[in-house]
């Protein structure tokens, strides 16, 4: 779960991060599965081992749905370009914080394939 417009490298290095660890990564715009999107939101968690969340820039929808994943029971990755956009009641969980630039990216990439390496799910 991330927000959309800017984050087009940001997602290219968690699909990398997820094909290193042997893992399948898709976002709603992969799919078309329902009639609404959040029903393929919906849909998308429910079906997850684990949920990658980027809180950066403090996005509604993706507070929203990373609701959803922690109601789900979903491990739930949170990672950010600032940790200062990890809502308070999320600051107790370990994150990724990475920087939006090439170096960063390959940090956020070699980082989050360990990670999800190493998770159970």
């Amino acid at each position: 779960m991330m927000p959309f417009a800017g984050f087009d490298s940001v997602y290219q290095s968690i699909r990398m991060a997820c094909s290193g660890a042997g893992l399948n990564c898709l976002r709603a715009d992969d799919i078309w599965e329902n009639s609404s999107i959040i029903q393929d939101i919906f849909s998308l968690i429910y079906r997850a081992k684990i949920v990658v969340v980027d809180f950066s820039n403090k996005n509604p929808n993706v507070m929203y749905e990373t609701g959803i994943a922690h109601t789900l029971g979903k491990t739930v990755i949170p990672i950010a370009q600032s940790i200062q956009d990890i809502p308070s009641d999320m600051v107790h969980h370990r994150a990724l914080i990475y920087h939006n630039n090439g170096e960063g990216l390959q940090y956020l990439e070699r980082e989050l394939t360990e990670k999800l390496r190493n998770s159970r799910f």
